[in-house]
């Protein structure tokens, strides 16, 4: 059975509410093919997230953070500066970096 097309309907403005996620800035720095390469490296050697190894839980890391914000740092390829975290623990500590490192 083949569904009917949608009408065309001038009055719905659902779709320009939100914009587009490609519209969102991004940091190109983190879709390179280096990064993307090394950031694996780096979780494959650091499987645990550290936020939760210190509160006591066994979490997988799923990300690789700069402790110091890549935009601050000298040099955001200084591996002594990077730590493994779970999605969840990454969230909170961007949203702390974006509170005190406001420009």
């Amino acid at each position: 059975m083949n569904r009917p097309k949608s009408k065309h309907r001038p009055w719905n403005t659902r779709k320009s509410i939100a914009p587009p996620i490609a519209s969102r800035s991004r940091d190109e720095f983190y879709h390179t093919s280096r990064w993307k390469r090394e950031s694996k490296a780096f979780r494959q050697e650091h499987p645990l997230c550290e936020q939760c190894k210190r509160e006591g839980f066994i979490v997988p890391s799923e990300v690789t953070d700069h402790i110091i914000p890549k935009n601050i740092c000298k040099n955001p390829w200084d591996k002594s500066n990077w730590e493994a975290l779970c999605k969840r623990h990454n969230l909170a500590k961007g949203a702390q970096d974006k509170k005190h490192f406001k420009k």
